[in-house]
């Protein structure tokens, strides 16, 4: 296009008050832009001309492609949005905040997993094929063999050249030039989408919808008609195909977001991580727009396909003419079956009293109930009475079985009984149970007479087995209201379990059966609990037990007991020495991130792996992790020639400087024994970890025991150096001070250490106490690196002269150069305790006081 005046004619010079040099030279200036925007829009004109593809205008180029996406027709109108484009969006609206993958039918926008090659030949009976171009293909795949009469699932195995592949099978039969190798027989349509004609199929790549248990959901928007559509689905992982078929359907019009003629059909399906689909059309033809594959259900609701409900379960309890049932039985349904694989929901039963079986206005009715069984409450029914019983289920999608088939029962003479029992814990559906959780009933009681708890049976299985062989099934006569479930009997990994449990009273006999609870475990079976220090001073400090989220918790002594770590620390005798067993723990510590304790010192163990929690140094010997180390039961003694023992009986050795109490120590290692050794400070550390925690404080001496702290030098087995005693190890503290191998204050005060590997080499830190200090431990060092970590053992950091100050309750001495000994000697008094530590001799130093505890890697 053209401007009307191009050039702008310039003003004649001979024209009245005419003034060339100042007008026109800006006329020509106007003339140069006139120009070079006439070139700007020749450009865009021919630029639009060229989109417009050979169509009249933008609006219908635009109209044809969003034609071809959708195969959504629709119209643009001026500046509003794009119609057609709204539409091939809407699935977007409708399916949103989920992972998906859409078949669009399109080059470039389609799940089909090959677009096709021509076959060259295929000879029955073998399973080679060969192709015009094997480029593409994936072995381990699934693809569709077809030609004018059949079209066959094949799965490639073997990929040998550019032109030919193995097959998982022979061929059972020949084919020839006509046929093709494809992901899909269905025929393309130029407005968008396919049509599927009977026995059509269509197979998708790799996709991946999530890799959690969530079911994932197909919807299929297809035209209407008398043909079904398969769906087919198989996990990366198996080999097999299983049939899908919908759940739920929604039909197209009205403010459906569904074109008319058209439907959504929502298939659901159990896939983890990669994954195949495939589709089978049989009946009359249909017109298929778009597959779309989702994380999870959309939750749209929707017509239900009637062919999937439940089906309709088996009355087990009590069977059909059933007598002398008692006046609160519970009643048992059976045989859960969902054709789709949906989960079940909910159970309901109805009892009548009508000999005509009428339900119309029950007796009783249970509601829905979340598990496959019902205790029938007191009061319902009476005795020398016949019932008549009915039950049904739902799944959770919301579909209902039919009603079963009523059954009579009929009850007791008279009502004489031990009550039903109830399952307090755990609650029916609890997630998150440790190995160790213990299970509680409602107590003993009776109804028509009276009795005394005998026993009672508990009963555990899996919720995909069933009561014919449960995993735990023992009658106790101790353990009558609560159980702890005993260890490696459940497996972590979230696995599904179910509990019931029968009173039985010695002179009436068996309960009925309670309600089936279910429950589910944890991911990991990891045992957490620590300690957090909620304040300082004090004295002792002030202490809470938490667990892994950091929150409070309450303990009893079977706490402890029943966690595998403190279960673990047994005597055992090696070498005939009394020793004890330390097994392998893994720790956490630093201060509490959030919540009531944020910013406050924490400790926590656990007895297995679990993220943000390492092996305890203790269990690092010459870089590799150890299952347990051995300590000493008893303060070091002589035992000649030149060894240290730990026995009953004799006085500790003492008077001995800290190299030749090391090599007394290593002197053990003789005729194939190995490992003994002076403890570490980390040995030491570990037992100072797990003591704090049971504990539920630092202050030994008043939470264990005073120990021998105000005399003199006792025998290592004497009851006053026994009140210092945890798990078995004796004099902890008190006696004698006792000599640590691995932690020691350099020129500057300033602590070294053993590297956390086990490496035995020695790595300078940044934390020096205050030297000369004789005072109370306030704070515990926490200062790390590469190959070290002082939070792993207990060195203090700060300390105050006054003992009423303290965190702690016991006393730190330190100088420089000096090595570590550990828990305070016979005249110490209050200043002993687990976490004394003295360091004010150096290695050739030696006290009547001082001595030293044997250990074994």
């Amino acid at each position: 296009m053209t401007l009307p005046r191009n050039p702008i004619t310039p003003i004649r010079d001979d024209e009245p008050n005419a003034t060339p040099a100042l007008w026109n030279s800006r006329y020509e200036e106007i003339d140069q832009n006139f120009t070079n925007l006439d070139g700007r829009q020749s450009s865009v004109e021919a630029e639009i001309s060229a989109a417009r593809t050979g169509k009249a205008s933008v609006a219908d180029a635009i109209g044809a492609i969003v034609t071809q996406l959708g195969g959504i027709s629709g119209t643009l109108n001026g500046m509003a949005s794009p119609v057609g484009v709204q539409n091939a969006v809407n699935l977007d609206w409708l399916y949103s905040n989920h992972r998906f993958a859409i078949e669009f039918f399109m080059q470039g926008y389609t799940l089909q997993n090959h677009p096709g090659t021509s076959v060259i030949s295929g000879v029955m009976g073998d399973d080679s094929l060969d192709v015009a171009d094997t480029s593409g293909f994936k072995i381990g795949e699934d693809y569709l063999l077809s030609d004018a009469a059949t079209t066959v699932l094949v799965r490639v195995t073997a990929i040998h050249s550019g032109s030919r592949m193995r097959l998982s099978a022979n061929l059972l039969r020949t084919w020839g030039a006509t046929a093709r190798l494809t992901g899909s027989t269905l025929t393309a349509r130029s407005e968008g989408g396919v049509n599927a004609v009977a026995g059509a199929q269509w197979v998708s790549r790799a996709i991946n919808l999530g890799a959690d248990e969530t079911l994932r959901a197909v919807v299929i928007r297809r035209s209407e008609s008398s043909g079904e559509l398969q769906l087919f689905s198989r996990e990366a992982s198996t080999n097999s195909w299983i049939s899908r078929w919908w759940v739920l359907r929604r039909p197209g019009g009205g403010t459906s977001g569904v074109p008319e003629g058209f439907t959504d059909y929502e298939y659901l399906l159990p896939m983890q991580g990669d994954g195949y689909l495939r589709l089978q059309t049989t009946g009359e033809a249909m017109v298929i727009r778009h597959i779309v594959g989702l994380g999870s259900g959309t939750g749209l609701g929707g017509e239900r396909n009637p062919l999937l409900r439940p089906s309709v379960p088996t009355l087990s309890r009590p069977r059909a003419g059933e007598t002398n049932i008692p006046e609160t039985p519970t009643l048992s349904a059976s045989n859960y079956v969902s054709p789709s694989g949906i989960a079940f929901a909910t159970a309901q039963f109805q009892i009548s009293s009508s000999a005509t079986y009428s339900f119309d206005n029950p007796l009783h009715d249970s509601g829905e109930k979340p598990a496959m069984t019902y205790s029938v409450p007191a009061g319902v029914l009476a005795a020398a009475t016949t019932f008549y019983l009915r039950c049904r289920v739902k799944d959770v999608l919301g579909m209902v079985s039919d009603w079963s088939s009523a059954i009579s029962f009929r009850t007791k003479e008279t009502y004489a009984y031990v009550n039903t029992p109830i399952i307090a814990t755990p609650t029916n559906g609890q997630t998150e149970i440790p190995a160790r959780y213990t299970i509680q009933t409602s107590a003993f009681s009776t109804t028509g007479g009276t009795d005394t708890h005998a026993t009672t049976l508990w009963q555990i299985r899996q919720a995909v087995g069933s009561w014919t062989n449960p995993i735990y099934n023992t009658a106790h006569a101790t353990y009558k209201t609560y159980l702890t479930i005993p260890a490696s009997l459940l497996a972590d990994g979230q696995t599904q379990y179910v509990v019931r449990v029968r009173h039985t009273g010695t002179a009436l006999g068996n309960s009925e059966w309670s309600s089936e609870v279910t429950f589910t475990t944890k991911q990991l079976f990891a045992q957490i609990i620590g300690i957090v220090c909620t304040a300082v001073g004090g004295g002792a400090g002030s202490w809470q037990r938490i667990d892994e989220s950091y929150d409070a918790i309450a303990t009893t002594t079977a706490t402890f007991n029943n966690h595998p770590t403190y279960a673990g620390v047994i005597e055992q005798a090696i070498d005939g020495q009394a020793m004890v067993r330390v097994p392998k723990f893994y720790v956490k510590t630093g201060t509490v991130p959030s919540g009531t304790y944020e910013g406050r010192r924490y400790w926590m163990i656990a007895d297995r792996p679990v993220p943000g929690f390492s092996v305890h140094p203790a269990f690092m010997n010459a870089g590799a992790e150890i299952a347990q180390y051995w300590v000493g039961k008893y303060q070091a003694a002589a035992d000649n020639p030149s060894k240290l023992a730990s026995v009953p009986g004799p006085l500790p050795l003492v008077s001995t400087d800290f190299t030749t109490m090391q090599a007394r120590a290593s002197a053990r290692n003789t005729g194939g024994i190995t490992g003994f050794g002076m403890w570490s400070i980390y040995q030491l550390a570990a037992i100072q970890m797990l003591a704090l925690i049971e504990m539920g404080g630092a202050d030994s001496q008043s939470l264990i025991g005073r120990g021998n702290v105000s005399g003199t030098l006792l025998a290592v087995d004497n009851a006053t150096v026994a009140q210092a005693t945890w798990r078995g190890i004796v004099g902890l503290w008190g006696n004698i001070w006792q000599m640590v191998d691995g932690l020691q204050t350099d020129a500057n005060s300033r602590y070294t250490i053993l590297d956390k590997n086990g490496n035995r080499t020695y790595q300078p830190t940044a934390t020096r106490p205050v030297a000369g200090l004789s005072a109370y431990t306030t704070t515990m060092a926490a200062d790390d690196g590469v190959n070290y970590d002082l939070g792993m053992v207990f060195a203090p950091s700060t300390a105050d002269p006054t003992f009423s100050n303290g965190t702690y309750g016991d006393l730190f001495l330190q100088y420089s150069g000096c090595l570590a000994c550990h828990g305070g000697g016979y005249s110490n008094g209050n200043g002993a305790g687990l976490f004394a530590l003295l360091f004010n001799s150096a290695a050739g130093g030696t006290s009547g006081d001082r001595g030293s505890r044997l250990a074994k890697v």
